[in-house]
């Protein structure tokens, strides 16, 4: 688990969720917004999977769903929320960067990146046994593709730094994109 800033027990949490199809992502947002809730904690959890099934998993749709999805998570950081946890594949470290620019941009956001399994790559699930969890729904070469397409993320600041991420949204319209 990479952390972000020092955590203050004031601060909210900003959960991001990473792995391949089929780790347990959800069941492990599952979980932690129980466990919040246990808390009395009001949290959410925000999947780009909630539009694609609205969508019935209509590639040209995934874009803008993803765009949902941030906008989703940047209304319920305005209204403070707390935890947020987001549930997407997030892959490459471009995927995660939106969420973390607004987390900081928020200052009262403790920022946790959550890998599944824990130590991926060298950790991995195969890809029989993800395609057979996903009900074969996903076609092998798309985990494969998931694969090779895998970025590291020390941390939240390996993920903000990151060249490339910085210049793919360096001209989002997108209104959580605050410069």
């Amino acid at each position: 688990m990479a952390r972000g800033r020092r955590q203050n027990r004031h601060m909210k949490k900003l959960f991001i969720l990473r792995g391949l199809p089929g780790v347990g992502k959800t069941e492990k947002a599952k979980k932690l917004w129980d466990e919040y809730a246990r808390l009395g904690l009001k949290g959410d959890i925000f999947s780009a999977d909630r539009y694609h099934e609205r969508t019935n998993y209509t590639k040209g749709n995934f874009q803008l769903n993803h765009q949902q999805n941030r906008e989703d998570v940047f209304k319920a950081m305005n209204r403070g929320v707390d935890p947020i946890i987001v549930d997407n594949t997030n892959i490459s470290l471009w995927e995660m960067w939106p969420y973390i620019h607004m987390g900081i941009g928020q200052k009262n956001y403790y920022i946790i990146m959550v890998e599944l399994p824990k130590g991926y790559p060298q950790n991995n699930i195969s890809i029989n046994k993800l395609y057979r969890r996903c009900r074969g729904n996903i076609p092998k070469r798309k985990f494969r593709s998931f694969e090779a397409r895998w970025k590291k993320a020390d941390s939240i600041w390996h993920v903000l730094n990151d060249g490339y991420s910085k210049k793919r949204w360096k001209r989002s319209k997108e209104e959580w994109n605050v410069q």
